[in-house]
């Protein structure tokens, strides 16, 4: 809930501003924004760290593929310049400055738009994510990132050593390997899930004295927020694959296919992995039941065995002057070894009975 109205507050920064307004709705950060170039071909390589968005512009005058990766979303006035050097529309440029947006892809004449998150899981083992943003034309890929540091580095490893098709191919197949290691990313997401429900299934199956409740909990807010990112990222990528633009090569709507297919094979195991976890939950919350049924049990007998001690002891507990007992010789042995045979009975009643 708490978050919820954290996102609220930072979205209502934008009320009353023009469409298209530059405010970042997303985490302020101090370290500078960095932009790297890496500009290549078949037969050609070439990577530089970009000071001056001015020089930018070069890239367009190229027949090679500019890959330009940026790092920090959180100077407006740098992606407000870099959009005027690409020609890009300042709603696409609102949108990227919008971390909590959902992902989509947007054709436009001159280049394609396309955001997703990037999710992992952090040294705490807490679920992260970030936007990753991206702007295809025919001759360059813009990268939006929100800091510096992702996945793309085997990406980059690969052009850098000519392995594979992805120097000899164009913009949209660098885009579709982006998106292929964000995707990729996923697998490891849903197999750490996998990991986590088999071993709370495991400890909830050998009732566990330990209450899982809030672990359960916490997996299925984390399949959610993962549905939140996959839903639409399948959807925007289902775009990709049936050419929302002629930026896409038809030769490459093959690759592009198959990340939808992964991304349903994901989706279904998180709905798979969230029909378990609810099926856990009831278990968990029987076995308590259960537990607490076995206390009660116990219990009830240990009561029911002092009942008839308590009546008896009741009785001579009165003080009437006339009672027979009170003045018998062996009046007190006598009530000890009623009651001691009254509970030894009940005992062995109750043990034939299995009650406990």
């Amino acid at each position: 809930m708490a978050k919820r109205r954290r996102n609220f507050k930072r979205n209502s920064l934008k009320a009353g501003l023009p469409p298209g307004a530059l405010v970042l709705i997303g985490n302020q950060r101090e370290e500078p924004v960095t932009i790297e170039l890496i500009d290549y071909s078949e037969d050609s390589y070439a990577e530089v760290e970009i000071a001056d968005v001015e020089d930018l512009k070069e890239s367009l005058l190229t027949s090679t593929v500019s890959w330009v990766n940026i790092n920090g979303i959180h100077n407006t006035d740098a992606i407000g310049a870099i959009g005027k050097v690409y020609g890009i529309h300042n709603l696409v440029l609102e949108d990227i400055l919008n971390t909590d947006h959902r992902p989509k892809v947007e054709p436009f004449e001159d280049y394609v738009f396309f955001t997703m998150k990037m999710m992992w899981y952090n040294k705490n083992d807490e679920l992260e994510h970030e936007q990753i943003s991206i702007v295809f034309g025919k001759p360059y890929v813009l990268c939006f990132q929100e800091v510096k540091g992702d996945i793309f580095d085997p990406i980059r490893q690969r052009i850098r050593e000519n392995s594979g098709l992805i120097r000899k191919k164009g913009t949209d197949y660098l885009v579709y390997r982006l998106i292929d290691s964000v995707v990729d990313n996923y697998f490891a997401i849903i197999e750490r899930i996998d990991e986590r429900v088999e071993n709370l299934e495991i400890a909830i199956i050998e009732e566990t004295e330990e209450d899982l409740t809030r672990e359960i909990q916490h997996l299925k807010r984390e399949i959610i927020t993962l549905k939140r990112a996959l839903l639409p990222l399948r959807e925007a990528v289902s775009g990709l694959e049936k050419r929302v633009s002629e930026l896409i090569d038809p030769d490459n709507e093959k690759y592009f296919r198959d990340v939808y297919d992964h991304l349903i094979q994901i989706a279904d195991n998180l709905e798979t992995n969230r029909e378990v976890l609810s099926g856990l939950m009831d278990l968990q919350m029987a076995n308590m039941s259960n537990r607490m049924n076995q206390v009660m049990k116990v219990l009830t007998v240990i009561a029911s065995l002092f009942i008839p001690l308590t009546f008896i002891a009741g009785i001579y507990g009165m003080n009437f002057e006339y009672m027979p007992e009170l003045h018998w010789k062996y009046g007190y042995f006598a009530v000890w070894g009623l009651m001691l045979l009254i509970f030894a009975a009940m005992l062995i009643f109750f043990r034939r009975k299995k009650w406990f």
